[in-house]
């Protein structure tokens, strides 16, 4: 999802706004750097949904409840 600026009306990614550090101690709102005009936009992070969010669940892919080990070196 994306982020307006509402200084300038820059409409961008998540990544293209930088993360400058959290509102508040506790809860989901934090400021943003907008790229185009360097205004600090307070951004709701629990609102914002990315578009692969629903696509690929973390930890459900291939190499799932793999153990990887690596050989013993012979003395």
């Amino acid at each position: 999802m994306a982020i307006l600026c509402r200084k300038c009306g820059h409409k961008g990614t998540r990544a293209e706004f930088r993360f400058l550090g959290h509102a508040d101690s506790a809860g989901g709102n934090s400021y943003r750097h907008c790229p185009k005009c360097k205004a600090a936009i307070l951004c709701d992070e629990v609102e914002i949904i990315d578009d692969n969010s629903e696509k690929e669940v973390w930890g459900a892919g291939p190499l799932r409840g793999r153990v990887f080990t690596r050989k013993r070196k012979e003395t």
